[in-house]
């Protein structure tokens, strides 16, 4: 969803770490398949995946919005197939806590499940 916010090499660690998130419970469900399809979209063209170490995180996602991304994105990829796991937890809070981000990531889930659950609902309204 702000993905576009986010610079070339920024998407490009998204794109690996939403990848981790998803192999994380070793099940790739077709929602969370679905979910990597719309990232992937919202990069720029060329854009590929970059393994960038955990402990450099914080120096690639240098200012609050783009780590308020991150963690939006890593959480929507978590929440995805409605099983957000242990181990999709345990490597987003490692992740929040190298960005400095553990106060707000509390408020960060619970507004990706809100977001979620009005995207889900737009899509029974849609249905006839």
């Amino acid at each position: 969803m702000f993905v576009h916010y986010l610079d070339e090499r920024q998407q490009a660690a998204l794109l690996h770490y939403a990848r981790e998130v998803m192999v994380a419970d070793s099940a790739i469900d077709p929602e969370e398949s679905l979910h990597m399809e719309v990232l992937r979209a919202q990069v720029r063209p060329g854009v590929q995946s970059e393994a960038v170490p955990i402990e450099q995180l914080r120096d690639l996602f240098t200012d609050q919005p783009s780590r308020v991304i991150l963690l939006i994105e890593l959480l929507g990829m978590g929440y995805a197939d409605d099983e957000f796991v242990a181990q999709e937890s345990k490597m987003i809070n490692e992740i929040a806590s190298i960005l400095k981000q553990t106060d707000s990531l509390q408020n960060i889930g619970s507004w990706v499940r809100r977001q979620l659950s009005l995207l889900k609902e737009a899509h029974e309204l849609m249905e006839v």
